[in-house]
């Protein structure tokens, strides 16, 4: 049964997380992550472009980071707001955060569930990172037939406390 996303009140696309057999609703105070392929609506494609990315504007704003002389890891709030207000990647991922925002996702029997967090990724975007960070590649994703995913979803669900009822006409 599928999972169904959307935005504004239009569906985005939908999906039958993997290993998606059992209860949709997490244990109190668990946290619980599920991925699987998303297939589009064509509304949603036209989102995907604003929606996938995250990968690759991190590996931006690390590489700025980088050039700046900077460390990586515990980076101080103050310059990543300035990074995020003044590079592409960082424009990139506010914009991409304000969007995942506004998605929602139903379980199959209509619950709009509550998000704690969510990424698309594209599969050539995937392939492109891997080329970048100089991962060898072991599929060539020209020969792979078009039938086969081009998009994957993550999610990762809050816990039972924190779960909603059916979405409404505001959301």
């Amino acid at each position: 049964m599928s999972f169904t996303f959307w935005h504004r009140g239009q569906p985005i696309g939908e999906t039958d997380f993997e290993q998606e057999h059992t209860e949709t609703v997490p244990l109190y105070g668990e946290r619980r992550h599920l991925a699987g392929i998303f297939r589009p609506t064509p509304y949603g494609r036209r989102l995907l472009p604003r929606l996938c990315g995250i990968m690759s504007a991190g590996f931006e704003l690390k590489q700025e980071l980088i050039r700046r002389g900077l460390p990586t890891d515990d980076v101080p709030p103050d310059l990543l707001e300035h990074l995020f207000g003044t590079t592409a990647a960082g424009a990139q991922m506010l914009d991409l955060g304000r969007l995942l925002c506004q998605i929602w996702v139903r379980d199959p029997a209509g619950v709009t569930l509550k998000i704690a967090s969510m990424a698309f990724m594209e599969l050539s975007e995937l392939a492109l990172l891997s080329r970048k960070l100089g991962v060898s590649q072991t599929v060539n994703l020209e020969e792979v037939p078009s039938e086969v995913a081009e998009f994957l979803v993550s999610v990762t669900l809050l816990d039972l406390a924190s779960h909603c009822g059916p979405m409404t006409e505001l959301q």
